[in-house]
């Protein structure tokens, strides 16, 4: 059974557990520097809005977040978008994303930040509606280069 979940600092160690045993996969990530110290402090931030995708009771995906409070809404900074790479091509980060509009009126606006040699999601989030917002110049780096962020906003319609 598929089921998609908030997840906290409650299941720290849950999350810890799928990044080490998936650390190859997931060492994107750990190149723009989310590592599991990041994650922690992440998981105790009061706008910490994060899910995970479980299959069986088992992770296969999370999205990793922010909410930031506007006027009368929220917005939602996304950090981490990482499903297991066995699992991709399944739709389940298009879930995950699914799930935030429909199952929280009060978010207005994702936004996401990719870098541009990441081409393989920057595809994913134009797929999904995401529109080009701007660049971070400069904004990554690693293995002795600078690398653009592309910065990408998509727009949810509270009206259901």
């Amino acid at each position: 059974m598929n089921r998609i979940s908030l997840i906290n600092k409650e299941h720290l160690i849950s999350i810890i557990n799928f990044i080490n045993d998936n650390s190859d996969e997931f060492n994107y990530f750990k190149k723009i520097g989310w590592n599991i110290k990041n994650i922690e402090s992440q998981f105790s931030k009061d706008n910490n809005y994060s899910l995970g995708y479980f299959q069986d009771n088992n992770l296969v995906g999370v999205l990793i977040g922010d909410t930031i409070k506007n006027d009368k809404e929220y917005d939602l900074e996304l950090h981490i978008l990482f499903v297991l790479k066995d699992e991709r091509r399944k739709k389940i980060a298009t879930k995950l994303l699914n799930y935030i509009e429909t199952n929280n009126l009060n978010f207005s606006k994702i936004f996401i930040e990719v870098a541009e040699d990441n081409v393989e999601a920057i595809n994913f989030y134009q797929k999904n509606n995401f529109v080009f917002l701007n660049f971070r110049h400069k904004y990554y780096r690693y293995n002795d280069k600078y690398i653009h962020a592309k910065c990408f906003i998509k727009n949810i319609n509270n009206e259901r």
